[in-house]
């Protein structure tokens, strides 16, 4: 099995970096929503403080397509490199920034064009290094293994963003100072980062397509001119990638501290072990897909998901510490099954001309659709249903569609 370790290492970093920083945001939503938007009403300043998050994800498909098109058309190499020093100085900046008491409607102003910024550079980020990762795997029978390596690595980024979370809470006295530390610390890693992927060669398959002269000359116009079915069937594919995660990553804490009353200290906790699992099982998903076909691994693990998702709820919302932490880690074990695979398929769904524009854009309009919505939507049923089973709901129904997109691509022979 033979893989560059400074490709490991440099999408790794850019990874990282995407989801420390969403961690970091979603879990001082309540203190943003209190320095930002001091409504005087929970919901209401926590409603906004989830639409400024939504916004970043409005300007993601505005990144796929520049850095799809960049990756495709020029160099898959590039694309990587200005996407992660774009994603980390925005990043530090909110760390600078000076809360509404002091600058007034400023202040969630900046906070919005910030994130929307931020929202560009990733639109070319996770996507662009699965591209570049299974472009450079040389060992087809271990492919599945390693394209886990994208997911993991997203997981690290969580992981480590806990971690910073945790040490803010516990121990610095004054949190509405602390919370900005951890997002400064993001410009020297994404110089870092810059450096490393600076230095990298382009893919074997670019550089073979490019050689021969057989680059797309419009990526995004030849994407859907001979590729529009593939195009909506990764996007099936990829939906069950963005709802539950965003609904664990982005709002499950807040809402276990608000609603349920759980402290910061026993959700910390909890989500220090569910990051640091969600390393490791998508590893589990890749071997199993390399054994015995990514097809039957992906229709089993997303149909054991929908079976499961309600019960695994019933669990984690009930106010028992042991309970909560099961549900948890059951619920990251069965959606790492099915997730850890996907981003292996790149490679068989979109040919080499049109991959990093047809995988960046799929990936990012879902994010948009069904992902960085997601705490927001869920926030307002919620509060207009009073029922709680709302999340499990949303999960089914996304799941649902993740199966006809499967079936689909089944019966089409798409999914090899």
């Amino acid at each position: 099995m033979r893989l560059s370790p400074r490709i490991v290492v440099s999408g790794v970093i850019g990874n990282i970096l995407e989801n420390y920083d969403y961690v970091l945001y979603a879990n001082f939503a309540v203190i943003i929503s209190k320095l930002f938007f001091p409504t005087g009403d929970l919901y209401t300043s926590l409603i906004a403080t989830f639409g400024v998050f939504a916004a970043g994800f409005l300007t993601r498909p505005i990144g796929a397509l520049i850095f799809g098109h960049i990756g495709d058309k020029y160099s898959r190499k590039s694309a990587l490199s200005f996407s992660i020093m774009l994603m980390s100085f925005p990043t530090s900046v909110i760390g600078l920034l000076p809360a509404y008491s002091e600058i007034g409607i400023l202040a969630p102003f900046a906070l919005v064009i910030i994130r929307m910024m931020q929202g560009i550079s990733i639109g070319g980020e996770t996507s662009g290094f699965m591209t570049y990762l299974m472009e450079s795997v040389q060992d087809q029978k271990h492919k599945h293994l390693f394209g886990a390596i994208a997911l993991s690595s997203t997981a690290f980024g969580i992981f480590l963003g806990f971690v910073a979370v945790f040490i803010c809470n516990f121990y610095f006295a004054d949190i509405e100072y602390a919370w900005r530390i951890p997002f400064l610390i993001s410009f020297p890693v994404g110089i870092v980062g810059f450096y490393i992927r600076s230095k990298l060669d382009e893919t074997p398959e670019f550089q073979k397509l490019k050689s021969k002269n057989l680059l797309a000359k419009s990526p995004f116009i030849e994407l859907f001119k001979e590729h529009k079915a593939r195009f909506f069937m990764i996007c099936g594919l990829f939906i069950s990638i963005s709802v539950p995660f965003y609904i664990f990553f982005g709002f499950l804490a807040t809402f276990l501290t608000k609603i349920i009353g759980y402290s910061q200290l026993q959700v910390s906790q909890i989500y220090l072990a569910s990051s640091f699992a969600f390393i490791v099982f998508p590893f589990l998903s890749g071997f199993l897909s390399d054994y015995f076909g990514v097809k039957k691994v992906l229709l089993c693990a997303i149909s054991t998901f929908a079976v499961l998702v309600v019960p695994i709820f019933s669990l984690i919302l009930q106010k028992d510490f042991a309970f909560t932490l099961s549900g948890c880690l059951l619920f990251i074990f069965v959606i790492t099954l099915y997730q850890g695979s996907v981003p292996s398929l790149v490679t068989q769904i979109f040919p080499t001309k049109v991959r990093a524009i047809g995988t960046a854009l799929s990936f990012n309009m879902v994010s948009v659709i069904f992902g960085g919505f997601t705490p927001l939507v869920l926030t307002w049923l919620i509060k207009t249903t009073e029922n709680n089973m709302m999340i499990p709901a949303y999960l089914i129904f996304s799941s649902v569609i993740t199966m006809i997109a499967l079936i689909i691509s089944n019966k089409r022979n798409i999914i090899k």
